[in-house]
Parts: C-alpha cells; structure tokens; sequence
C-alpha cells in the first residue's frame, strides 16, 4: 500500500522481526513543482520527529525544504541521490526514494492519503 503527506509518498515494505520498513519518496507532483534537482540534502540516520526537515532540495524552479510526515527511525538513506540528483527526478520508485524508515505508528500510517500515481 503506497500513501501520500507532504508531497512524499510512502510504501509499506518488508517485514524485519516486528517492523514494517517503509520507503519514502519524490511524488511527481513535487518533481514538478521543484524541477530539474540539483542538490539534495537528505536527513541522517537515527530518529526524526514529524515536521522536522527529511529533505532540502535546490532546483530549476525552486528550493525546498520538505518536513517528515511522522515521527519514525530512519534506517537507511538513498546517498548515491545526494551525489547524483538525476535519480531524483526519475519516475522510478527505484531510484527517486529518500530514505527507509521503521517504527512508524500504523494508525498515523494508515490515515494518510492513498497515493493515486
């Protein structure tokens, strides 16, 4: 199940132990709102709190500074983006997510918008 907040979308991935992982990205929506990327700045490894800054994004139409959607632990960040922001502007799931975050709240999770690609 994919859903949206804050222009991001998010799927619910595997399953380690308890914990469901969850990959977090670019909707095209914010794609085109930013334009071709140029630099990304994506949040370190551990705890973020909702609303904190997960992305600072500098493209062709605008720089961006995109809050968490909810409180969560990343475990995982998409670097090779930070060095290569092309893969940010792709359609691919792939190769446009940010970070892989875990102890989600499921409630907050599942009350979010259903992502409509």
């Amino acid at each position: 199940m994919i859903k949206i907040a804050n222009q991001l979308w998010i799927e619910a991935g595997e399953v380690i132990g308890s914990e469901v992982i969850y990959t977090i990205g670019l909707t095209p929506d914010l794609q085109d709102e930013a334009g071709e990327i140029s630099y990304a700045s994506i949040a370190d490894l551990g705890e973020i709190i909702e609303d904190e800054t997960i992305l600072n994004l500098e493209a062709s139409k605008a720089a961006i500074e995109i809050p968490a959607p909810f409180n969560a632990v990343i475990i995982e960040r998409n670097e090779a983006a930070e060095t290569s922001t092309n893969l940010l502007d792709s359609d691919s799931k792939t190769d446009n997510w940010i970070v892989k975050v875990k102890s989600v709240d499921s409630t907050v999770f599942d009350q979010l918008e259903n992502f409509k690609a």
